[in-house]
């Protein structure tokens, strides 16, 4: 239960990733011409943004275009979003401010960036881009251990298949990975085909080949024989990369067989979009030391009340249960909270002797569209006897109506999810249900599993009707 309710944590959290789609390009003059400034054969996908393929924090053109509700206004073209010296027209091809939605601007050549100060390398520029801007030559994801000899680089694709003209699509395939020997999986990287649609991808690890998914079929986010996630892809992201020292045992005598699930979005729901991205796996046989996995926090039982201001949720997974997580320190690699919309701060607090020894998580001015995630170098180690709290803070002051714990946007979460090895000393999740912690309810199932062996039928009965009577 716990896996499949942390696989649908990650998809929420990279659904929220995605703040600039795409289709913002049609928006602005040659939206889709703005090349990057130091690599002119490379164009720089999310216009409004900081990172070139999209989602994170806005430039100061996108802060902006934003703030004209991402419409071309005669404001925002006349503007010098970046401080160059050149309006954000003039850079765009469109000096005169007359370009409107669907028409070809006066010009389409020598597109400048209209968020980034050029040139780069100028020391006005230098203070006007506050964030580094990679000009190094070369190929834009690398992962040290791709290029050796030995390493295999697995790539696989959806079949080409038609985009529903609705907004959101989940699509599964299922693919073999290579079985000969063992293999650690130590990077991703996306194959995008239509990235007018591509959203996120999250690879599955499956314990047996799973019927039904030699093609592409629409899916949901569960799958009971493919529970653990081996790795994703979201916009804005050129890949995922682990350290020399770690991967995910894949191959013979672990997973062989995957599930690729793709996000599609399609916002303009477009009748004629086909899509056949993928991605490529790099595998070493060069086992590294560490195996990896994911631990889950947080709390799953609360009601958030209408016209709050600060309304505190907190899930805590004690000493006492953590001890039975697990057999040995297992070391935290990264961090990230997760809430929905009402959500306005989150935190992550790790506890040893009863006093708080690091805080993984603290953002004060959290956003489900901008969400943070926190990595440690070096890993942080968590031992048994430690405890972990997760405080998540809503404001609801705009609700006129209880809000839930739920999967529905609508509703709220509060969750904390980490990244750590090594994956045979841990459990994936210590997580609280109201008052209660993980163990505790499973200590509960487990009595009342056990009680019922001795019930008659009539007894059970009575004692099922009771117990869904208190939980009410």
């Amino acid at each position: 239960m716990a896996q499949a309710l942390f696989r649908l944590v990650l998809a929420f959290s990279l659904l929220a990733l995605c703040t600039s789609y795409k289709n913002y390009q049609t928006n602005i003059p040659n939206g889709d011409a703005v090349t990057h400034p130091c690599k002119e054969n490379l164009v720089w996908q999310g216009v409004g943004h900081e990172f070139m393929l999209g989602g994170g924090k806005r430039n100061p053109f996108g802060e902006d275009f934003a703030g004209q509700s991402h419409t071309w206004t005669d404001d925002l073209c006349q503007d010098d979003s970046d401080g160059d010296g050149r309006t954000n027209g003039e850079e765009l091809g469109d000096p005169s401010c007359t370009w409107t939605k669907g028409d070809t601007p006066s010009r389409t050549g020598n597109i400048t960036h209209p968020g980034i100060c050029e040139p780069t390398d100028s020391d006005d520029c230098k203070a006007k881009n506050a964030w580094e801007i990679d000009c190094s030559e070369g190929d834009d994801f690398w992962c040290e251990g791709v290029d050796d000899q030995d390493t295999v680089a697995h790539t696989v694709r959806l079949d080409n298949t038609k985009v529903p003209a609705r907004e959101t699509t989940y699509m599964c395939q299922g693919f073999s990975l290579p079985s000969d020997k063992e293999y650690h999986l130590f990077a991703v990287k996306p194959v995008i085909d239509n990235a007018y649609v591509m959203h996120h991808t999250i690879v599955y690890g499956c314990k047996t080949k799973i019927e039904g998914f030699d093609g592409p079929v629409e899916c949901g986010m569960y799958n009971e024989d493919c529970e653990d996630m081996l790795g994703g892809w979201t916009v804005g992201s050129a890949g995922e990369c682990q350290t020399s020292d770690r991967g995910f045992l894949v191959g013979k005598g672990h997973y062989t067989y995957i599930i690729v699930e793709q996000h599609w979005n399609n916002p303009l729901l477009v009748a004629d979009y086909y899509d056949s991205s993928g991605m490529t796996f790099y595998l070493t046989p060069n086992l590294r030391q560490y195996n990896m996995g994911y631990l889950l926090t947080g709390q799953e039982e609360f009601v958030i009340p209408p016209k709050e201001s600060a309304y505190i949720v907190t899930g805590t997974c004690p000493e006492s249960c953590l001890k039975r997580k697990l057999t040995d320190s297992i070391y935290i690699t990264s961090a990230h909270v997760h809430m929905h919309y009402l959500g306005t701060k989150g935190k992550i607090e790790h506890y040893r002797d009863g006093e708080v020894i690091n805080t993984w998580f603290d953002v004060a001015s959290y956003s489900y569209d901008l969400p943070v995630f926190i990595e440690f170098d070096p890993p942080i180690e968590l031992k048994p006897s430690d405890k972990i709290v997760t405080t998540c803070t809503f404001q609801s002051l705009d609700q006129s109506e209880d809000t839930k714990y739920g999967a529905a946007t609508s509703d709220e979460m509060c969750y904390g999810f980490m990244n750590y090895y090594p994956v045979e000393t841990g459990t994936g999740s210590c997580i609280s249900y109201g008052s209660y912690d993980e163990c505790e309810i499973l200590d509960y199932y487990e009595y009342l599993d056990n009680a019922a062996n001795g019930l008659s039928q009539s007894a059970l009965l009575a004692m099922m009707s009771l117990f869904l009577i208190l939980c009410r």
